[in-house]
Parts: C-alpha cells; sequence; structure tokens
C-alpha cells in the first residue's frame, strides 16, 4: 500500500476506471451506467491512486438505497492485488456509508463461484445472507452478502434486506 491514495473519483478518472473493470471482469457494467452511478453519489466512487505514476490501481463503487449501503463493483488492475489496495477501498466506502449516513447495513451480490471474492468479503465481517439463483445475466447463481453497521448498537436484531 506504500504510495497508494484513495481519494474520490473526479470526472477525468473515468477511463481509467472502465479499463480496470474490463481487466477484472468478464461481464462489465457499461461506462454510460458507471457514469450515471458516480452522477447520483460521487461520494461512494472511490478510487485508489498510485502517487508516483499518478495511474489508478482501483476502485470500489458505492451506493445507497432505501437507506441502506450497496457495493455495486471493486477491483484492483490484475498488477496491484493482494496489496491490501481492495481491503483500502472497501474500509474508506464502509467509512463513509457506517459513520457518516449511518446506513444500517451494506449488503453486496457476488457470484457463487467466485470463492477468492467470497473469501475476502468473509475476512471483512460480511455474511452470506441468501442465494439469488441465476442472478447474472449469463444465468450463474450469487451470494447476498451483507454487513451490519458495527457502529449502531442495537439488540441483537436480524437484519431484514428490503431491496429484493
Amino acid at each position: 500500500m506504500e504510495n497508494i491514495k484513495i481519494r474520490k473519483m473526479r470526472d477525468s478518472d473515468i477511463l481509467q476506471v472502465i479499463k480496470i473493470e474490463e481487466e477484472s471482469f468478464e461481464y462489465t457494467y457499461p461506462p454510460l451506467l458507471i457514469m450515471q452511478v458516480f452522477s447520483s453519489f460521487p461520494e461512494g466512487f472511490l478510487v485508489a491512486e498510485d502517487e508516483n505514476t499518478k495511474k489508478l490501481v482501483g476502485y470500489i463503487i458505492g451506493i445507497i438505497e432505501w437507506g441502506h449501503g450497496h457495493i455495486v463493483s471493486i477491483a484492483t488492475s490484475k498488477e496491484y492485488r493482494n496489496k491490501g489496495i481492495g481491503t483500502a477501498l472497501l474500509k474508506k466506502l464502509e467509512d463513509t456509508l457506517f459513520k457518516k449516513y449511518n446506513v444500517g447495513y451494506i449488503a453486496l451480490e457476488v457470484r457463487f463461484n467466485n470463492v477468492d471474492a467470497r473469501k475476502f468479503y468473509y475476512k471483512r465481517g460480511y455474511m452470506d445472507k441468501r442465494l439469488l439463483p441465476r442472478y447474472y445475466e449469463d444465468g450463474t447463481d450469487a451470494i447476498l452478502m451483507v454487513k451490519k453497521n458495527p457502529y449502531i448498537k442495537l439488540p441483537d436484531t436480524p437484519v431484514i434486506v428490503t431491496m429484493w
């Protein structure tokens, strides 16, 4: 994580974000959708920048839906993976959503067969909530994962996800 800075995305970053998206996923979000999400909630769109080269090496997109957080996408450039950048991006977004916006939980979907991504989220306190059969356009199942806001001290009540 040396020389990596986490910051809010700028309009001029979009081409680099799209490049990371395309190298990271077989099925990508269209650039227009990425820009629309950025326009609707810019605080939830963070990038990781190598301060030496000024190159973007990762991003995370988060939004607020029905008063709860939702991670839309997270990716790191191949040559920068397993260096803590994804963890730093996720932590920064969680801080924004949990502390500033006081969301009750953050949800995300991950491909059922993406074991590495699921392990990444398990290590960071996310838990499986339910299976979403044939969620992705290619027919692949997803797992809905959820993390409760650790700063809200309530009795141990279940998380009720109302988005699906």
